[in-house]
């Protein structure tokens, strides 16, 4: 598949997504074993902070350029389920743990939600 970057969007010929949300996914599990080592040395509220610098804001991203809105659910839970086990990891909380709770503590909310949330507020 042919694809060119633009804004740090992957664009690829079919608009399907694919390489831009294989490229954030790869981006952002780089920061598993980086949360796994500061996560007892830092207190939770910088923690916090550095979700949202390093984590949010290139899920963010994707959503103020529309990216996710035209994927498949498929392709889209790949993020979903890296962001709950980034969120997991510096809460300090187990894989029991629903990722409600999870996106209540920081204030935030799914990838999915996060979109639908971004454009009633853009289009309202």
């Amino acid at each position: 598949m042919k694809c060119c970057k633009y804004l740090s969007i992957l664009i690829d010929t079919d608009l399907k997504w694919q390489d831009h949300i294989n490229y954030v996914y790869n981006k952002l599990i780089k920061f598993t074993s980086i949360f796994y080592k500061i996560r007892n040395k830092l207190p939770q509220e910088v923690l916090k902070m550095i979700y949202f610098a390093f984590v949010h804001s290139h899920l963010l991203y994707g959503i103020e350029m529309h990216v996710y809105a035209n994927t498949t659910s498929n392709l889209l839970s790949k993020l979903t389920v890296l962001n709950n086990k980034l969120l997991r990891i510096l809460q300090h909380k187990s894989t029991r743990t629903h990722s409600y709770e999870l996106y209540q503590t920081y204030f935030t909310l799914p990838v999915q939600l996060l979109h639908k949330y971004q454009n009633s507020y853009i289009y309202a």
